[in-house]
């Protein structure tokens, strides 16, 4: 079966992430009223209670938002355990057709500002084409007998958001409702990736990435946007594939498509002519369009996924983030005896610069610095913010001595930076000093808690002892 309210669950739980909801829940509509169809929420924990908020976004087909919920909005339409201070709500449409009512709130007062409500409305589109699927199921049921081999390898598609799975899951359901070859590309650009097919190894070239289709028979689908069968390739002499290919006698191509977005190509080809039957073809244009739709999906989701791990402003790993990329570091340090090494970066008298040349100001000073960091840190190292004004950088298999080098390179490189802000502010270009501190595991701390702290605890001392500086704990212990 189309598992389409675990997948709507998957999306709300991300929308909440990506939001900072206190639940998000899609209403749908029943008789006279609505039903809640799916919510972030445990079951029982929201309740309806008609009308209010959502009956009239029903009714109208308009969003609503309000970020202060008082005793001028009688009813919202649903009660639960917290208090609900702001609320937006947002129709789901299929085409002119509301199919249901997705909703964020919040108990802090003005919580959605207009980019997160944008943000929502957006998401509305995706559960549209998800509740899509899971209106025309039915019909496309009755309408072949062969759609349970369809819907099983079509559940395969949508239990995934691993685009490599879904791609050798498509071709593993194609070739049970047809014996053949089958390629799955993935757009990049304007060139092509075959990440999954079942032919031979030796029958293809070795070179499987960033592939220029033009001049290859399966262009033509590229080029028209539709699906294209060769019965009978015969006297064909072009080529069919972007890589060496023989004995191909007929072929299907399939764009996957998805909101008017080319994402990838499907193939599938045979050394008999002739050998897909049309109920064959329908029934792989419907996996099609459903793989086409996992992709955007798993798109999606690591998009949200990088928005949930990624500092929004200075586009380093977030505080999140960084304590489990520390923890992951610090196991290793029970296979490996190289150490790790911990630097601890406060901007030095950044509340001045904020107060004197205001926020902006400070924001572009912010992405500098985290700019100067991600350059002058190694690959191997992992950057974040660690909050406010203060970054950190987990550098592996650095002892002390590498780590203090690294932190003088970092605070020199900041040191010798302008920060220009005219457009800000008519004074000339603004220039900072780092305040560093490091910590080594496990010769300082064996623990994730005691490494933060030693670093904290040095940083500390070179803020209080002059600043512009970076210090080690193993220097200032006793």
């Amino acid at each position: 079966m189309l598992k389409t309210d675990e997948e709507i669950k998957e999306l709300l739980l991300a929308i909440k992430q990506a939001v900072s909801a206190d639940s998000i829940n899609l209403f749908t509509p029943y008789q006279n009223g609505f039903i809640l169809k799916c919510s972030t929420e445990e079951k029982g924990d929201i309740i309806v209670t008609g009308k209010g908020v959502i009956a009239e976004c029903l009714k109208t087909k308009q969003t609503f938002y309000s970020g202060e919920i008082d005793e001028n909005i009688s009813e919202i339409g649903y009660i639960k355990n917290n208090k609900v201070s702001s609320i937006f709500a947002a129709p789901v449409m299929d085409g002119s057709a509301l199919t249901g009512v997705l909703t964020a709130d919040s108990s802090t007062c003005n919580a959605f500002s207009e980019s997160v409500r944008n943000t929502v409305q957006m998401f509305t589109r995706h559960i549209a084409r998800i509740m899509e699927r899971e209106r025309i199921y039915p019909k496309l049921k009755r309408d072949y007998d062969g759609l349970k081999k369809l819907n099983e390898e079509s559940s395969k598609l949508v239990s995934s958001l691993n685009i490599n799975v879904i791609a050798e899951k498509m071709c593993e359901g194609a070739e049970k409702i047809a014996s053949s070859h089958a390629f799955f590309f993935v757009a990049s650009g304007k060139q092509f990736d075959l990440i999954h097919h079942t032919a031979k190894l030796s029958a293809i070239s070795h070179q499987l990435s960033a592939l220029d289709l033009k001049g290859a028979f399966i262009n033509i689908a590229v080029e028209n946007r539709h699906p294209i069968y060769m019965a009978d390739m015969k006297d064909y002499r072009a080529s069919v594939l972007p890589f060496g290919s023989e004995n191909i006698r007929s072929i299907f191509v399939i764009p996957l498509i998805y909101e008017n977005k080319l994402l990838g190509l499907f193939v599938m080809s045979s050394e008999k002519a002739d050998f897909l039957d049309a109920f064959q073809m329908e029934l792989l244009k419907v996996m099609c369009n459903q793989a086409a739709a996992s992709i955007a999906n798993a798109k999606l989701h690591a998009e949200i996924e990088k928005l949930a791990a990624v500092d929004g402003l200075t586009g380093l790993f977030n505080h999140r983030v960084f304590q489990e990329k520390l923890s992951e570091e610090l196991k290793k340090l029970n296979r490996y005896s190289e150490p790790t090494s911990l630097l601890l970066t406060d901007i030095d008298f950044f509340k001045k610069i904020n107060d004197t040349y205001g926020h902006p100001a400070g924001d572009l000073v912010l992405k500098g610095v985290s700019k100067i960091i991600r350059e002058t840190i190694r690959d191997i190292d992992v950057p974040a913010r660690y909050g406010g004004e203060e970054f950190t950088a987990i550098l592996p298999r650095t002892d002390g001595k590498g780590a203090k080098n690294i932190a003088e390179r970092l605070r020199k490189a900041a040191m010798d930076k302008a920060f220009d802000i005219g457009h800000i502010s008519p004074i000339g270009p603004v220039r900072v000093t780092l305040s560093i501190g490091i910590a080594v595991s496990p010769s300082d701390a064996k623990t994730k808690e005691e490494l933060i702290e030693k670093a904290d605890q040095a940083l500390y001392y070179a803020k209080h002892n002059g600043r512009n500086q970076s210090v080690l704990w193993s220097e200032i212990k006793g």
